[in-house]
C-alpha cells in the first residue's frame, strides 16, 4: 500500500492513479472480492505483473503476454457456440494465420493436424504452435432449428454483436426463407483483445516497476486470423 501512495510523488504516478481504465492492486489487499481472490489463487496477482481485461468477460484477466493467445481461444469458442445456437452441425477450422511486426505464419490444417506449406509437419512460430496445439479444430453438433433470439442474447452478453461475421450469421439464420447450408468465413481472433492492449500501450507506466519484457508482444501487434467451415 505504501508504494502505491508513493506513486504520488513519481512523474506521472499520480495520473495513474487518477486513470479510470487502470487499477494497480495492493499486494496487501483484502482479498474479500472473488474477483481479486481468484487472481490471487491463479497466481496472477504477482508483483510488477501487468494484467488485461478479458474484452468478452469483465471479472476476467490475464498476464498481457499470454492475452492475445488467451482471449484469442476464447472468441473461437464463443462463435463455435454460437453456430450451436445457430443450428449449425460442424465447425471446422481450415487454416490459421499469424502475422505480426516479423512477418506472416499460416498454418493449414488437414485431417485435424496443423502443418506449414506442404508436408512439413513443424510449425517453426512459436506463437502459432502454442495456439494451434490449444485451438479445438472441429465441433461436431446435433443441428437443428436456429434459436436466434438467444444466440443475439448470447452475442450481447459477451459483447460480440459487432462482430461482422458473427452478426451475419445470425441475420442468415433469422431469415425463415433462406437456408444455408455452409459457409466459409476468416475470423479475426485478435480484433477484441488488440482494443484493451492499444489502451495499455498508450500509458505511460514508466513510474511503476513492472516485469522484465511484459512489453514486447506491444510492440510486435500480433494477429490471429481463422478460416472456418460452417455446416448447418
Amino acid at each position: 500500500m505504501r508504494e502505491i501512495e508513493a506513486l504520488e510523488f513519481r512523474e506521472g504516478g499520480n495520473k495513474l492513479l487518477l486513470n479510470e481504465e487502470v487499477y494497480i492492486l495492493p499486494s496487501s489487499s483484502q482479498q474479500s472480492n472473488p474477483v481479486v481472490q481468484g487472481l490471487f489463487d491463479s497466481g496472477l496477482a504477482r508483483p510488477g505483473a501487468v494484467l488485461i481485461q478479458s474484452p468478452f468477460d469483465k471479472d476476467v484477466y490475464e498476464d498481457s503476454e499470454k492475452a492475445v493467445e488467451r482471449f484469442g481461444l476464447d472468441k473461437h469458442l464463443y462463435f463455435s457456440e454460437l453456430c450451436g445456437f445457430l443450428g449449425a452441425r460442424k465447425v471446422t477450422v481450415e487454416q490459421v494465420e499469424h502475422k505480426n511486426t516479423e512477418g506472416k505464419k499460416t498454418a493449414s490444417i488437414k485431417g485435424g493436424v496443423p502443418i506449414r506449406g506442404s508436408g512439413e509437419g513443424k510449425i517453426e512460430n512459436e506463437e502459432l504452435t502454442s495456439f494451434c496445439n490449444h485451438l479445438y479444430l472441429v465441433d461436431k453438433f446435433a443441428g437443428g432449428s436456429p434459436n436466434v433470439p438467444e444466440a443475439k442474447e448470447f452475442l450481447e452478453q459477451k459483447g460480440l454483436l459487432g462482430d461482422a461475421n458473427m452478426k451475419s450469421l445470425l441475420e442468415m439464420c433469422q431469415n425463415p426463407n433462406i437456408q444455408i447450408e455452409s459457409r466459409s468465413l476468416q475470423l479475426n481472433m485478435t480484433s477484441e483483445v488488440q482494443r484493451n492492449l492499444n489502451v495499455l500501450a498508450r500509458l505511460d507506466i514508466s513510474a511503476l516497476s513492472l516485469e522484465t519484457g511484459y512489453d514486447r508482444h506491444l510492440k510486435e501487434q500480433t494477429e490471429l486470423t481463422l478460416t472456418i467451415k460452417v455446416e448447418f
